[in-house]
């Protein structure tokens, strides 16, 4: 099958044999399948070496073939990491680092799909044009063996006991490379990575949090006779130790290197530079959490009667820094808050005591938003917990103040409420349904439209007492009313 597809001054074919020629000039090449064609195309487009419009080129990129591609690749990193054979990872990752396909998905996704991609780093850039997408990917092609990584700024955002937590926001450039680092490196730490851990990993959510631990307290599992340990980690990402973190990270070296060199460049005005701690702003930030703290959930398996499948008193389950450990009633909570101790020490950290107790499943706790108790009857309750609560008020209340319009506070105020309801769908809400709040809404809306219209009838009366026709008309309108 021969397919042709015209560029300026370039033909290209798509034939049983392979040539290789000078695309600068006007000629043919030919390539064995269309499939190759099509991805050695997308290459050359990406290089800028066809004279296209740069949105063009940009829209017209497989993407779809670009994220098979590097899936496979990771596949394969996953696989090789499983059967420990280290040469064949770094060789993959090798391959995946270098890939253009790779490159591009990485620059897309900082710049056009996460959240915070227009948070402006220390050179003042919140966005990137599609040009300068193309060039960011070129120069992450030549340089990403040797990458030299930007200073961080400094912002701070409040947190809900009134305190403020720092982020470190790389720039936009710096936060490509860390994208194309971590599609690299995620296979490899998710081929060894515990079961029971759930933060910032792909394919797991805190919904399967939510299923485990109704699994561990329903009425069938006597989760009315348990304990929990609640915990909570100190400065999680500000703390951790910069060598027990690079050192579970599987990378070649080149790009161990200059993450090395990016987790210690440290925050613009801040001296010295980072000697320990990972930048809350960063892509690959929560990736080298969750493999600084890879076990932590595990701890207490060592307390088990019988055979270790049936028999294990204490199960963990862990969201990025947060974890609660539900006990059986012989288990030692003394022992596993020493085990919890140790492991955290040798690894930079500390035990937040504020937040850390042992408490009954029939009190209940709160976790990731949730409130989960066990009630007399031995039945498991999950509910909205009361801080998520009002906080979804707060918002909505400062989101109807804000000074746009109200069709655009409306939308936003549909989309937080939206949001809010489809996070607790799995759960009780027959005591947070949110009636008051819709009410709340119903009325301020009530007051503004009846503020505008004693508005608009002030202005027609003024045009009125002028002889203008309109305000005339517009008096009788509001008189008929």
């Amino acid at each position: 099958m021969v397919s042709t597809e015209k560029r300026p001054n370039v033909i290209i074919r798509a034939t049983n044999e392979v040539k290789t020629v000078n695309i600068t000039n006007p000629t043919s090449i030919e390539y064995r399948s269309l499939k190759a064609l099509k991805l050695h195309l997308a290459a050359f487009l990406l290089a800028g070496k066809i004279g296209r419009k740069a949105n063009d080129v940009w829209k017209d990129l497989p993407w779809k073939q670009f994220r098979g591609q590097v899936f496979r690749l990771q596949r394969g990193i996953f696989k090789a990491q499983k059967d420990k054979h280290k040469a064949k990872v770094k060789r993959l990752q090798r391959l995946l680092l270098r890939s253009r396909a790779a490159q591009a998905l990485a620059v897309k996704q900082v710049t056009q799909l996460n959240t915070g991609r227009k948070s402006p780093g220390v050179d003042g850039k919140t966005a990137l044009s599609t040009r300068e997408r193309l060039v960011l990917c070129q120069r992450l092609n030549k340089h990403w063996h040797h990458w030299k990584h930007q200073q961080l700024r400094r912002i701070n955002i409040p947190k809900p006991n009134g305190k403020t937590r720092g982020l470190g926001i790389p720039t936009i450039a710096d936060r490509a490379w860390q994208a194309l680092l971590k599609l690299a490196a995620e296979p490899a730490y998710e081929a060894t990575a515990g079961e029971r851990s759930y933060g910032f990993r792909p394919g797991r959510c805190t919904a399967d949090a939510q299923q485990l631990i109704f699994n561990n307290l329903r009425s069938k599992s006597n989760g009315r006779e348990k304990l929990i340990l609640e915990t909570d980690i100190s400065k999680c990402f500000d703390e951790i130790d910069h060598k027990v973190m690079l050192d579970g990270v599987v990378l070649p070296k080149e790009a161990l290197k200059g993450l090395k060199l990016a987790v210690k460049a440290g925050v613009r005005g801040e001296y010295p530079s980072s000697i320990k701690g990972t930048p809350q702003g960063g892509v690959i930030s929560p990736l080298l959490a969750n493999i600084a703290l890879d076990g932590f959930e595990n701890l207490g398996l060592n307390q088990w009667k019988g055979s270790r499948k049936d028999g294990t008193l204490i199960r963990g389950i862990r969201y990025a820094d947060d974890a609660v450990f539900i006990c059986k009633p012989e288990a030692d909570t003394k022992r596993l808050r020493k085990d919890i101790d140790e492991f955290l020490k040798s690894r930079g950290l500390r035990i937040n005591e504020t937040k850390t107790k042992v408490s009954k499943a029939a009190d209940g706790f709160d976790f990731l938003g949730w409130r989960f108790r066990v009630n007399s009857r031995g039945v498991f309750k999950s509910t909205p917990s009361s801080e998520n609560y009002a906080d979804i008020k707060a918002k909505v209340k400062a989101t109807w103040k804000n000074g746009t319009t109200t069709d655009a506070r409306l939308k936003r105020i549909e989309s937080q409420v939206r949001g809010w309801r489809q996070y607790y769908s799995n759960c009780d809400m027959s005591k947070h349904s949110l009636w008051s709040l819709n009410q709340w809404v119903w009325r301020k809306l009530r007051a503004e439209k009846h503020r505008m219209a004693i508005k608009e009838a002030e202005k027609a009366r003024r045009l009125a007492i002028k002889g203008k026709p309109l305000g005339a008309r517009l008096a009788r309108s509001h008189q008929s009313r």
